[in-house]
């Protein structure tokens, strides 16, 4: 079948890319010209149109930028499923460079969701994973929240946790620091459970009655964060129990909108090698908000 192309449609979305690209400027009518290429005659009946229908607007100084109609098509496609199917792919794609399972985790109305995966975790999987939510209370979330603005730390904070937290907010503010700093975080294994996350996180999810979690969450050792690798050591050989890699997911706003998770199976893993899977990682990541929308650092 042969491929069928609009020029006419080609040149009005040549003229919202320009807009796109370069949203705190206004255009004149020769500038859109110049800037692709074609004739102000063909310009000025597209900006027209755009501006008639709203995706532009045209100021008295006859220049021409972004119009409102346009964040009606942002919202309906950032809230919808759009958000996820841009996702996926770019996190198909880190499954197949890395070979390491991967996890995609949101927000959502106070609670972590698992929205997608790709992978096995561990030989004895037999959980689907997605749809699982947990508390985004502390000591859950932490990666969740640690590319947050300052205020979500905050909040997130100020939450009762559910289960007790041995250290200051200090040294929590100095993980997100340090996580912020790198564009990933390193969770490493420090227990037959893996990590003390995991272990509260399979405990809420049991089918324990309500009374006896509460019980046994009284009783779980404060946390400490020592799962978390501020900074992995310098000599490249040196191994780490890798239990996991998180790097963050933006939107077009500068939110972190995800939290995307390169599992590993808690083996030695060599600090340059996991400096390697994480380069890996906060690039699909960065590529992933680049499709949703949010701009360059």
């Amino acid at each position: 079948m042969t491929e069928r192309q609009s020029p006419p449609t080609e040149r009005v979305v040549q003229v919202l890319n320009l807009f796109a690209d370069h949203p705190d400027r206004r255009w004149t009518l020769t500038g859109v010209a110049e800037a692709l290429g074609l004739t102000k005659a063909t310009c000025l009946g597209i900006l027209g149109v755009l501006t008639d229908a709203g995706f532009a607007t045209r100021d008295d100084a006859k220049t021409y930028g972004l119009g409102p109609a346009l964040l009606r098509l942002g919202w309906a496609a950032e809230t919808g499923l759009a958000s996820l199917d841009v996702v996926r792919p770019h996190m198909a794609r880190l499954y197949d460079r890395v070979g390491m399972p991967c996890v995609l985790v949101s927000v959502h109305q106070d609670h972590l969701v698992v929205v997608d995966r790709i992978g096995p975790i561990g030989p004895a999987d037999q959980r689907d994973l997605v749809g699982d939510r947990f508390p985004f209370t502390p000591p859950l979330g932490l990666v969740n929240v640690a590319w947050a603005d300052d205020a979500t730390v905050d909040a997130w904070l100020a939450r009762t946790p559910l289960a007790p937290i041995g250290v200051g907010e200090e040294t929590t503010r100095d993980l997100v620091r340090a996580a912020r700093a790198h564009g990933y975080l390193v969770e490493r294994r420090v227990g037959a459970a893996g990590t003390p996350n995991v272990l509260l996180a399979n405990l809420i999810g049991s089918d324990l009655p309500p009374a006896v979690v509460k019980e046994l969450l009284g009783h779980l050792p404060p946390t400490d964060w020592s799962e978390y690798v501020r900074e992995l050591p310098a000599d490249d050989a040196a191994e780490i129990d890798l239990w996991c890699v998180c790097a963050p997911v933006y939107d077009r706003r500068g939110h972190q909108r995800y939290t995307l998770t390169l599992m590993g199976d808690t083996t030695p893993v060599p600090a340059g090698e996991i400096r390697a899977r994480a380069a890996e990682l906060v690039a699909a990541a960065q590529a992933a908000s680049a499709s949703l929308g949010a701009r360059p650092n």
